[in-house]
Parts: structure tokens; sequence; C-alpha cells
């Protein structure tokens, strides 16, 4: 079993506040319904750089994503005529910073 230590959560959040109000249709992909993707991204820290220094460069570039696509950090909720849409927010995104020792098969 991989040792995992983790380092702190954060919020990322978009560079520029969203329209109040603003909606954007849910167009679910095949086989999936209205609910959390929760994704792992797996980065080796090159020698001589500091802790931290990858992962700061990965939280600028996802506040800039999230300024052009919204839709990322909003609420699912039903319009007038029943359908899904998400409601554009600027809760941002969760992300983890942790270290692992070990194997990515033991992750």
């Amino acid at each position: 079993m991989a040792e995992i230590s983790y380092i702190c959560k954060r919020t990322v959040v978009s560079t520029k506040p969203v329209q109040p109000g603003k909606t954007h249709p849910y167009r679910p992909r095949p086989c999936h319904g209205p609910q959390p993707c929760p994704y792992c991204l797996l980065l080796p820290n090159p020698p001589g750089r500091e802790v931290g220094e990858v992962t700061k460069r990965l939280r600028e570039t996802i506040s800039e994503m999230l300024t052009s696509f919204p839709m990322v950090t909003g609420r699912l909720q039903r319009n007038e005529e029943g359908q899904w849409v998400v409601k554009c927010n600027d809760a941002g995104v969760r992300m983890v910073e942790a270290r692992a020792k070990g194997s990515v098969g033991e992750c």
C-alpha cells in the first residue's frame, strides 16, 4: 500500500467573476447522470524544484480555465421547463495536494 501524506486542501477559483444568473444547458455524456466527476492527477516533482512549485502553476492554469468555462463550477438545477441546467457561480474547484511514496499501482 502506498504511503500518502496530505499537504493541503484548497479551492481554486476563476480570475474573473461570473455574471449573476448565468446558466448553461447541461449535456450529459452517454451513460452518465448529473453527478460529480472526481479526478486524480499525478505530477512528479522534478529534481531541484521546491514542494508546491508545480502545483502553484497548476492552480494558476485551472484558475485561467475557469474564466473561460464557468460551467465547470456551477450547480445543477432544473429550469422552468424541467430541464437540467448548470447555474454558474464562483464556487471554484477543490484541489488536494499530497505526497505519495510507492508505485502508481499502489495508489
